[in-house]
């Protein structure tokens, strides 16, 4: 997490801290990604991350003592995390005593029938130094009350990303305020950190890999269905793990179209690498396109280069749209193309939006640097034969933009 922005989105939104359970703002916050979380699991948050407005305290870690075991000391952690352990329990208590150490649950017992391996080791050793910090408390609501109380967030103004942090605090009779946090979070992801950075890098390099290694494979014939697996290999193969890819305007995973020869069309693969997304488009021509489907091709991509040498900080995102379809406009091309910025990261759009209605609402926001910015290019036209898109991950820098990985060739023409 880029702290310097999180404590001036904080500073923002009148905010003492941040108590954080879904589990993209856990990973955002401590590195750790839960494993209990709804995205592996299917459950709701059973270990947290917080983090204070005063940057003197540490950040804050709220686990089982299981999990902490389990999985987290595995991840080899800084130690600067105050660390609250809880026992393993069906509901909250509402106790806030510490549990004696002869209550403690026997994790793992040691047989001594045999030397503790260098994991049974390390495992035993932080969990040994976790408890003797902190203790213990009865269940995961006392724990997270307390690491509140202790880190200076039991009184004043919250944010939380999840209704059970809002349901503790409640019966916990929490006297301060609590506000809904995932908009909040968003405008704190909109600017990376240098670790981010080299992230979103490393994953976009990745899966541009993926993305032209499907396009030089294509043949007539070739099945969307194959072009995805083959995209979901390539991108394990590079150290990505591939989450979509459309091909021809076709996302879904049940139709199941086939390629032909002299066919346009457009791949969009999207991967990620330690849930750091890539995201990158490209034009195939099977061939000899029609000269429709050839026009439609250069017409995203002179847009796109228009709008990729004047990326800048202080650009709206209603800038970048004028600007790409002035481009088209001026370069004569009666071509129909959706300029859609979006920002990128632990989300494919990653970004904050207004309330519309309860509603994701697409705001204007101003590029900024360190933002990380893809613009689709998408041709809208139907009846040209086929379809053209580009698209590329910019990192917006103080001069300008730079992008992440080889922009390469607007078109793959196998």
């Amino acid at each position: 997490m880029n702290l310097e922005r999180a404590f001036e989105v904080m500073d923002e939104f009148d905010l003492q801290g941040l108590v954080l359970g879904e589990p993209v703002n856990v990973y955002h916050a401590l590195g750790y990604w839960p494993q209990l979380g709804k995205t592996r699991m299917g459950q709701p948050p059973t270990t947290f991350a917080l983090l204070s407005r005063d940057a003197r305290q540490k950040p804050g870690l709220v686990a089982s003592r299981f999990i902490y075991y389990y999985t987290y000391v595995d991840g080899g952690f800084a130690s600067d995390v105050q660390v609250y352990l809880y026992q393993e329990a069906d509901d909250d208590s509402e106790s806030e005593a510490l549990l004696p150490p002869d209550m403690l649950g026997a994790e793992f017992p040691d047989r001594k029938q045999a030397p503790l391996s260098p994991v049974e080791r390390r495992r035993r050793q932080a969990l040994d130094a976790a408890t003797a910090a902190r203790g213990t408390s009865a269940d995961a609501g006392a724990a997270l009350v307390r690491a509140m109380k202790e880190m200076g967030l039991w009184q004043g103004r919250i944010a939380c990303d999840h209704v059970v942090t809002a349901a503790v605090c409640e019966r916990h009779g929490h006297p301060g305020e609590i506000v809904p946090g995932d908009n909040i979070l968003r405008w704190i992801r909109l600017i990376k950190s240098p670790l981010e950075v080299r992230l979103m890098r490393r994953a976009a390099i990745a899966n541009v890999g993926a993305v032209n290694a499907v396009g030089q494979a294509v043949r007539a014939g070739a099945s969307h269905s194959e072009l995805r697996h083959l995209f979901e290999v390539e991108a394990a193969r590079l150290g990505n793990r591939a989450l979509f890819l459309n091909v021809d305007r076709v996302s879904s995973e049940l139709s199941d179209g086939v390629i032909s020869d002299g066919q346009a069309f457009f791949i969009d693969g999207v991967s990620h690498s330690h849930h750091y997304h890539g995201d990158y488009a490209r034009t195939v021509f099977v061939g000899e396109p029609v000269p429709a489907a050839r026009r439609a091709a250069q017409a995203v991509s002179h847009a796109w280069q228009s709008i990729r040498e004047r990326l800048r900080p202080g650009m709206r995102y209603s800038d970048i749209a004028a600007l790409g379809q002035d481009a088209v406009r001026k370069g004569g091309f009666n071509v129909a193309v959706g300029i859609g910025p979006h920002s990128v990261g632990l989300m494919h759009t990653d970004e904050p939006g207004r309330d519309a209605g309860g509603f994701f609402g697409k705001l204007d926001l101003t590029l900024r640097e360190n933002m990380i910015l893809s613009v689709d290019c998408p041709v809208m036209d139907t009846g040209v034969g086929g379809s053209a898109h580009i698209e590329d991950l910019m990192l917006i820098t103080a001069e300008g933009a730079e992008p992440l990985h080889d922009i390469g060739e607007p078109v793959i023409t196998v």
